[in-house]
């Protein structure tokens, strides 16, 4: 009977590691690989609702790297810091509205676009301004020296002429703005985008510049993980998910003529 009992326990004993063995191979099957990525969490396109992080640029990232079985590490960093990191290697890749030029390309590489950056003209959602043809004899806001400032004195021979107002700040022609002093601004749409989140649909764009930069993720020259990025993104343009999460965390329809839509078929090309 104890011989008995002896070989079934023993039995028990190599069941359990068999199966304590397979288990922890399912556990090291199941874990991927986890790409650190730098951001500055605060912009309009990647911030915190309580302690989770969210936003248009985080949910494209979690997205497109969660197709090609990746996980993402979100690491808060000044954008002062972002590239020097980048380089010492503490980070993978660099996502924080970062505009693609020139310049920048010389010293790292970057991904397909999945954003752009441009000017935009904002007005009231109730106002008097509800397209450029509403701009004659309006007073119109803008701050002193800036892309915007020039984007707006554009409109000035077609839909002119108008006032323009002279600001130091963009929360001061928000306010001006809401307040009736003014009755339209030229600003970034980043910002639009910010001050909208904080008073939904008060505002609304009326017009976006054509001139615009191409904003994409930041990678050390020759790092593969471009690769791995782009070919999730592209899934996304492809199949509209790029377009509707844009819309959702943008607040405000892809622009007409966008190209960071589009899927790139060649390496985009910066002309400044």
């Amino acid at each position: 009977m104890k011989k008995i009992l002896l070989v079934l326990l023993v039995g028990i004993i190599s069941l359990s590691a068999v199966w304590a063995g397979g288990k922890d191979e399912d556990v090291a099957e199941e874990a991927r690989p986890v790409v650190k990525i730098a951001s500055n969490v605060g912009l309009p396109t990647i911030y915190k609702e309580g302690t989770k992080i969210t936003g248009y640029t985080y949910e494209m990232l979690k997205e497109a790297f969660d197709r090609q079985g990746y996980d993402i590490e979100i690491v808060d960093v000044a954008f002062a810091g972002i590239f020097a990191g980048l380089m010492a290697e503490k980070w993978d890749m660099a996502f924080s509205s970062i505009y693609l030029t020139k310049a920048r390309e010389e010293e790292m590489d970057f991904t397909d676009p999945y954003n752009e950056g441009y000017n935009s003209i904002v007005a009231l959602s109730k106002g008097d301004v509800q397209s450029p043809e509403d701009f004659k004899g309006k007073k119109i806001a803008a701050e002193a020296g800036t892309s915007s400032a020039a984007f707006l004195a554009g409109f000035e021979a077609d839909y002119g002429p108008f006032e323009t107002l002279s600001y130091d700040d963009k929360q001061t022609m928000f306010l001006d703005l809401e307040n009736g002093r003014v009755q339209a601004l030229a600003t970034g749409i980043l910002d639009y985008i910010k001050q909208n989140k904080e008073d939904p649909g008060m505002f609304q764009v009326v017009a976006t510049s054509e001139d615009n930069y191409m904003i994409a993720g930041a990678v050390r020259t020759g790092d593969p993980i471009k690769d791995v990025f782009n070919e999730g993104l592209n899934s996304m343009k492809r199949d509209g998910t790029l377009r509707k999460l844009y819309e959702k965390y943008m607040g405000i329809p892809v622009p007409e003529g966008a190209k960071f839509i589009e899927v790139f078929t060649v390496p985009y090309v910066p002309t400044k």
